[in-house]
C-alpha cells in the first residue's frame, strides 16, 4: 500500500484542515452534490485536465463527507485509473483501490492525536461518529 498516512499527513499541513471539501477545493478539485439512486454513493472522475468528486445529495451529512474523504483519495491515489463508483450499501466495497481510498479517509477524517486506543473499535466508532470499518483502516487492521 502507498504511504497514505504520510501523503495525508503532508495534507493536512499544507492547507491547515481535515475538511475533505475545503481541500478539494484548495487542489482545484470541483464537488458536485447529485441526487442520485440510494444504490450510487459517490464517484471520482477525471476529464480533460478536470477533475471532478460527484457525491449523492441524498446522504445524510455525515455520509456525505466520509464519502468525500473517500473519493478525494481516489482523486489524489488513483487520478490515472478507471472511473470508480461506490453502488453497494456499504461504505466500504472491496478491491486494492478501494482499500487505499478507505485508507484516506480514515487518515483524514480520525486525528492520531485522538485515537483512543484504551476504548474499543465500537467505542471509537461513537467517539468519532464514524463507521468501525473506518476506525478499522486507521488502526491498520484490514
Amino acid at each position: 500500500m502507498k504511504n497514505i498516512h504520510a501523503r495525508v499527513r503532508h495534507l493536512i499541513q499544507k492547507f491547515n484542515t481535515r475538511n475533505p471539501a475545503k481541500i478539494a477545493k484548495y487542489i482545484n478539485i470541483h464537488v458536485k452534490y447529485t441526487e442520485y439512486s440510494y444504490g450510487t454513493k459517490g464517484f471520482f472522475i477525471k476529464t480533460l485536465r478536470n477533475k471532478f468528486i460527484i457525491v449523492n445529495s441524498t446522504l445524510d451529512e455525515e455520509s456525505q463527507r466520509i464519502i468525500l474523504a473517500h473519493e478525494l483519495g481516489h482523486a489524489l491515489l488513483h487520478y490515472n485509473e478507471p472511473i470508480s463508483i461506490i453502488r453497494e450499501y456499504t461504505f466500504f466495497p472491496i478491491g486494492p483501490f478501494e482499500r487505499e481510498a478507505n485508507k484516506f479517509a480514515a487518515e483524514l477524517l480520525i486525528p492520531d492525536d485522538e485515537l483512543r486506543l484504551d476504548l474499543s473499535i465500537s467505542e471509537m466508532s461513537q467517539l468519532f461518529g464514524l463507521p468501525e470499518e473506518l476506525i478499522k483502516y486507521k488502526l491498520n487492521l484490514y
